[in-house]
């Protein structure tokens, strides 16, 4: 048909224009520059540590940091995570404390107008998570602003729980938590009935900092993030605690400043930043759109392979074998090592890699059949078991040779038929809307061969009700505007299925994707990522291309072995 040729032709074009935009962008060592944003949490941290900690040496940096953080402020008085993020108490709360101590004159306004918002919500009393009570009070008391006394007690005593059992109730808070517990006894020392307790949980916090940021590589920093590094550091300096981890943290801080005076959401301890994720999923894509040889995508591969982790992660309970998100030593997770994974078994040569991946997700799979981010069998909100991820996890272990028979697949597959919400979708922990995990889930189960099962139905309904009128994807039904992110999800995966309104949907969904490539042959980054269940939406403009690509290519791939099957090639 004249009109299916007119648009394989134009598919074909679009896909060569963003594979040239990539490997135009490449550096020669097969990584991409991906910067994160600068974050509000982060410069506000960053300028409260380096106040308490390092004011003489670090002026310049907190002058710049503080006047950074006035020109950033929402119209209302308040800060987000991200520029343009909505007002939240944690960040008004660091942003507040933070131009306190940095320009306790000229910030005054400032400072008033971000306490006043506090108050609006009921003040730190009044806000409904004990855990964002206990962190906002916390915070305000470093900068003198809030009684420590009337901050809520700290369950510090978790930390006197079993190994196991304690990873599992703080997940990657562990270190964070434990700083400050150690600046709460400090502060509000327990009784002399309990004292002989308090010293050991003082000194299990230390040795949880002290070996997190020492598995981390010693080079200061704690999960490569500003913010949770700025808030360990504060901690650390007011409690009287950890003086090396206090001095490597200041070193850290100086070292991943921006120029125009801000700190980035993630950053790693290089001065390059580096991005793993970002760059396996560009590469797949790459790789499935016939490049797998090129000697560019190959440089990537044998970089990634370089950044595996070969040492275990004792605060997480991990063995050694997995991935983090900057490519350097730090916080292994699933949710970064599936991608990686993928994208080496995509280049065809990288199959031991790919098995020694999979025995390492089979490792750790939670017990009930999911996946979580970082700690086995966690429930907390930001780390538990994740839709995205255990679809995701699947298939590296369907690239490496399971079928839909293994038992860990088996019982995967049982916990997302469990776990799917009534209408149909899944949630994503680290993307908004239903899109991605939805997406995924269908996508696993088409590969699988169980397209037929009511699971997948439901997915694929919920999927085409999603479709906005103009033929692209959001956040969800009735969602505007739709993205290159979440369309080239919803794509992919209703192309792969083959029915004929599935393919209907998929091609509107990729005349959306041809019409919205720029002339550069690359997608504008919408704030489709997140940081933190619903805070902080953020852009990643290397994983927009890379999804974008996918897309083309796969659907281009599934039309044509559609055809062949019919035998209308």
């Amino acid at each position: 048909m004249p009109e299916q040729e007119s648009r394989e032709r134009r598919i074909a074009r679009a896909a060569e224009r963003c594979a040239t935009a990539l490997f135009d962008g490449q550096r020669p060592d097969g990584t991409w520059p991906n910067p994160r944003p600068p974050a509000a949490v982060g410069t506000a941290a960053a300028v409260l540590a380096l106040c308490l900690a390092d004011r003489g040496r670090s002026a310049g940096l907190i002058g710049d940091g503080a006047r950074w953080l006035i020109r950033h402020r929402n119209a209302d008085g308040g800060w987000g995570l991200l520029t343009g993020s909505p007002s939240d108490p944690m960040a008004t709360s660091l942003a507040v404390a933070a131009l306190h101590l940095a320009e306790p004159g000229r910030a005054a306004a400032e400072v008033a107008d971000g306490l006043a918002l506090l108050e609006s919500w009921g003040g730190v009393r009044g806000l409904s998570d004990a855990k964002a009570w206990r962190q906002t009070g916390l915070v305000l008391s470093l900068a003198g602003l809030y009684d420590p006394a009337e901050v809520p007690r700290l369950p510090a005593e978790a930390l006197l729980l079993p190994a196991g059992v304690r990873r599992r109730a703080l997940s990657y808070y562990a270190s964070g938590f434990s700083a400050l517990s150690l600046l709460q006894l400090r502060r509000r020392p327990w009784s002399a009935v309990l004292r002989p307790v308090s010293a050991r949980v003082a000194a299990i916090a230390r040795d949880i900092v002290e070996r997190s940021e020492e598995d981390e590589g010693g080079v200061g920093s704690h999960g490569s993030d500003p913010m949770l590094t700025g808030l360990i550091c504060a901690a650390l300096q007011v409690a009287g605690e950890c003086p090396r981890l206090v001095r490597a943290a200041v070193g850290y801080l100086r070292s991943v400043v921006q120029p125009d005076g801000s700190w980035q959401l993630i950053h790693g301890p290089e001065v390059r930043r580096d991005d793993v994720i970002g760059a396996a999923v560009a590469g797949e894509s790459l790789a499935r759109a016939g490049h797998a040889a090129d000697a560019r995508l190959l440089r990537t591969a044998e970089w990634v392979l370089s950044r595996r982790q070969d040492r275990p992660f004792p605060v997480f309970g991990c063995p050694p074998g997995g991935w983090t998100w900057t490519g350097g030593a730090g916080w292994p997770s699933v949710y970064d090592s599936v991608p990686v994974l993928k994208f080496l078994a995509a280049t065809g040569a990288h199959d031991t890699a790919v098995r020694a991946g999979a025995a390492w997700l089979r490792r750790r799979q939670d017990s009930r059949g999911s996946w979580s981010t970082f700690v086995r069998d966690t429930r907390e909100a930001n780390d538990g078991p994740c839709p995205f991820t255990t679809a995701q996890a699947v298939d590296v272990l369907v690239l490496a040779g399971a079928s839909a028979a293994d038992r860990a697949v088996r019982r995967a597959l049982r916990w997302l038929t469990r776990v799917q919400r009534p209408d149909g979708s899944h949630p994503s922990t680290w993307n908004r809307g239903g899109v991605p995990a939805t997406a995924a889930v269908l996508s696993t189960l088409t590969r699988l061969g169980l397209g037929g099962r009511p699971v997948a139905a439901r997915a694929r309904g919920w999927l085409l009700a999603a479709q906005l009128p103009d033929g692209s994807w959001g956040a969800g039904p009735g969602a505007e505007p739709g993205t290159a992110e979440e369309t080239a999800r919803a794509t992919r995966a209703l192309a792969e299925c083959g029915g004929a309104v599935e393919r209907a949907a998929a091609e509107r969904g990729l005349d959306w994707l041809l019409a919205a490539q720029r002339p550069d042959g690359r997608w504008d980054a919408a704030r489709v990522c997140v940081f933190t269940p619903d805070h902080g939406p953020y852009p990643d403009g290397l994983i927009t291309q890379g999804l974008a690509l996918g897309a083309l290519t796969a659907s281009q791939r599934a039309f044509r072995d559609a055809a062949l099957s019919t035998g209308r090639a």
